[in-house]
């Protein structure tokens, strides 16, 4: 389902979309990061037939075109290697064909910015992200209160995970928020930990959109896969999903 415009024209208008882990969507924003259409479905399998429809529909819900776009952000990993391929060989594709700038984000960053701000009269809280990477271990990183980066992405142990959150007040999101709430509650720190709630534990397309538009010019060029870790197994022959990456 697509939301209707509602962007003045000539404005700059910014392509995110996200088939690395769970879901296909597809949003674009405008120069404030206002959200001008977007749209999301729910799958594990299909990322590479739903995409490009996906992204048709979004554009004429918006009433533009590719040459309109400004700027295409997409997510790197880590996810699935089938999903990041399907979304990084479509991104490279449009931006080639049309000369757009695209941008490449990580899964974990797009996450980090959608952890609640504190109210007025509350202390700002660092934010752990921790995405399920089966084994126990998790794809972390780590962000202090004011948002400078601390641990960088990474595949660590859950024991490990535990021992670099810091102690204080922490905001834990992403899918392998429980289990490393566990792990720390095991360890008996005096961290203040607060998961959030599980519907910001995914990226989200608006996010990486608007990620891309204040994005440096450094940060421009043709993405790259965020590889952890190489894949545990073979491509199914039926296309299915990848181990995450």
């Amino acid at each position: 389902m697509t939301t209707p415009p509602s962007s003045p024209p000539n404005d700059v208008f910014v392509l995110g979309f996200d088939t690395a882990m769970d879901a296909c969507q597809v949003a674009i924003v405008s120069r404030t990061g206002h959200i001008v259409a977007k749209a999301h479905e729910e799958m594990k399998r299909g990322h590479a037939e739903a995409l490009i429809p996906m992204i048709g529909a979004v554009l004429e819900a918006a009433e533009l075109g590719l040459e309109d776009l400004t700027r295409i952000g997409v997510t790197v990993g880590p996810g699935t290697f089938a999903g990041l391929r399907v979304g990084l060989s479509a991104a490279r594709s449009f931006g080639l064909s049309h000369d757009i700038p695209i941008v490449g984000v990580s899964t974990l960053e797009a996450v980090a910015v959608t952890l609640p701000e504190p109210e007025a009269d509350q202390p700002l809280r660092a934010g752990v992200i921790a995405f399920d990477a089966r084994n126990d271990e998790v794809y972390l990183q780590i962000v202090d209160p004011l948002g400078t980066l601390v641990v960088a992405p990474s595949v660590i142990d859950l024991k490990t995970a535990a021992e670099a959150v810091p102690e204080g007040l922490v905001n834990l999101s992403g899918s392998g928020a429980p289990k490393l709430a566990d792990a720390l509650a095991a360890l008996e720190r005096s961290s203040d930990v607060a998961v959030v709630d599980e519907s910001l534990w995914a990226p989200q397309a608006e996010w990486i959109a608007r990620l891309a538009l204040v994005a440096p010019d450094d940060r421009v060029g043709p993405p790259s896969p965020l590889y952890l870790r190489p894949p545990d197994a073979k491509e199914p022959e039926n296309g299915g999903a990848l181990p995450h990456a």
